[in-house]
């Protein structure tokens, strides 16, 4: 059991980057039910306790926001719309926000760790030092951004006079559509607005390529990104042809061909039946795709708990620590998200996050609707010591005792929090339904709806996480007592 425990944390935690994630994007054509919806599993490391908070809507404010991650500062806003966000931290702070909405209906999340071009960093390189980075683009985008572009438009301004401090990639949405950002270099950046009928995946990569500069309904850049890429001599109008932005501000190379296009190239063929791309020839991979199948909200778990489960690059269930595709789903994943804007409803329950802590595979996705009160579990405890009482760790708990033993005691643990997330659709269902009855008429009782459905639902999770370590521990007392069997009385 030893070596087992070894073999599937290597495996799942081996990588070139500790910050690496996996983005996923659907346009509401795409969508079952109509709805936007951004993704992001967020890797770093398994001793992160992520806390959930709801920011209050703030006037007269002064002063101004100061990363904890290095000496980026950013003025406060005269007036400071109410957003939710993830924090670091052990109090309301605001530290690497990840994603969230704000009270006007946009919603974020940040970053998609991707890496720019060595030749055009050369010439305009990162700032480090104080440039925005993964820690405040939430917290300084959220209380400011009144729509998804007007988000890209205020971080690429940031992006444009105080510097990228590393390559990200970000994305928005609102009631209209979603955004996807991305850097070139230390200055330079590019946006472009998703396709209703389409979908997107990014794994630690630029993956954006066509840029038309006077269509800008649907593209946003920095106002020299063409020629200053032609004053550095890196792109050649005449030679290379239509501009491309990802051969000219982004990273192509051996190790993308193992530790991100594979992640790229599944979720494409789940969502894509036929599509008739290969590893061999990944350039050849569409930027952005059209389902063969209306997806919704299960097509984006499964694609972000996915570990090429059923093939031999799986390293979980074949216990390789040496297996060269990077898994979408990794154990040093400490909070996913999905976020869902469904237009049509009012949007205290037309915005909901699903949110999985730890590694995807082994945990369920809790949905908070973006106008109810989080309960207190979600943000207490710290990060580096495990505690019996914060919803992080009860839940980092099953995932670490399920992977001393993947083949064994996943299945255990997949089909409880598969129970769960049925239980937790059909009562969205039921709390939707009622709330729809009564908001207009008695808002108090209709608010009071939402608050009832995330304790119930929290207590549900913590339940069955309970439950699933206790099931654990006594299969693995059983184990051990069996091979500790000696002759005798």
């Amino acid at each position: 059991m030893k070596s087992t425990l070894i073999c599937a944390v290597v495996a799942a935690t081996i990588s070139p980057s500790i910050f690496a994630c996996t983005t996923i994007l659907i346009g509401n054509q795409a969508t079952i039910d109509g709805s936007y919806i951004i993704a992001r599993n967020a890797d770093h490391s398994p001793l992160v306790n992520p806390h959930w908070f709801n920011h209050p809507h703030q006037t007269n404010t002064q002063g101004e926001f100061k990363s904890n991650s290095n000496s980026f500062t950013y003025s406060l806003p005269k007036t400071s719309l109410a957003y939710s966000s993830f924090s670091k931290a052990k109090t309301q702070d605001t530290s690497f926000g990840s994603a969230g909405f704000n009270e006007l209906g946009v919603g974020m999340s940040a970053t998609e760790t991707i890496y720019n071009n060595p030749t055009m960093l050369a010439v305009d390189p990162y700032n480090d030092e104080t440039g925005i980075n993964e820690d405040s683009i939430v917290n300084v985008i959220l209380p400011r951004a009144k729509t998804a572009k007007d988000g890209v438009k205020l971080l690429g301004s940031i992006i444009e006079k105080k510097g990228a401090a590393e390559g990200f990639g970000v994305a928005f949405v609102d009631k209209t559509g979603i955004w996807y950002l991305e850097t070139g270099s230390g200055h330079q950046w590019m946006a472009t607005k998703l396709d209703n009928h389409d979908y997107f995946v990014s794994a630690n990569q630029g993956r954006l390529q066509r840029f038309h500069p006077n269509d800008t309904d649907k593209y946003l850049s920095s106002p020299t990104l063409i020629t200053f890429a032609i004053a550095q001599g890196v792109y050649k109008p005449a030679h290379d042809g239509p501009f491309n932005f990802h051969k000219i501000y982004s990273v192509d190379n051996a190790n993308d061909r193992l530790y991100n296009y594979p992640r790229v190239h599944v979720i494409q063929h789940m969502y894509s039946h036929g599509i008739k791309t290969t590893l061999a020839n990944p350039l050849e991979f569409p930027v952005f795709a059209m389902p063969t199948h209306k997806l919704s909200v299960n097509d984006v778990k499964k694609g972000l708990r996915n570990h090429y489960q059923g093939s031999t690059h799986d390293p979980y269930t074949n216990v390789n620590p040496n297996e060269a595709y990077r898994p979408i789903s990794v154990f040093r994943t400490y909070q996913s998200h999905i976020l869902q804007v469904r237009p049509t409803l009012p949007q205290a329950i037309g915005e909901v996050a699903y949110i999985g802590w730890g590694m995807t595979d082994l945990t369920p996705y809790i949905a908070f609707y973006q106008g109810a009160k989080i309960p207190a579990i979600y943000k207490t405890g710290i990060g580096k010591t495990a505690d019996n009482f914060s919803a992080y760790w009860q839940l980092r708990k099953v995932q670490t005792l399920a992977m001393t033993d993947y083949n064994q005691f996943a299945p255990m643990v997949k089909t409880a929090y598969a129970k769960f997330e049925k239980k937790q659709k059909a009562l969205m269902k039921e709390t939707e339904e009622k709330y729809l009855a009564i908001y207009k008429t008695q808002p108090q009782k209709a608010q009071a709806l939402l608050n009832d459905f995330e304790l119930t639902t929290t207590n549900q999770a913590m339940a069955t996480a309970s439950k699933l370590q206790n099931a654990i521990i006594t299969q693995m007392t059983s184990n051990i007592n069996t091979t500790y069997q000696f002759s005798g009385a």
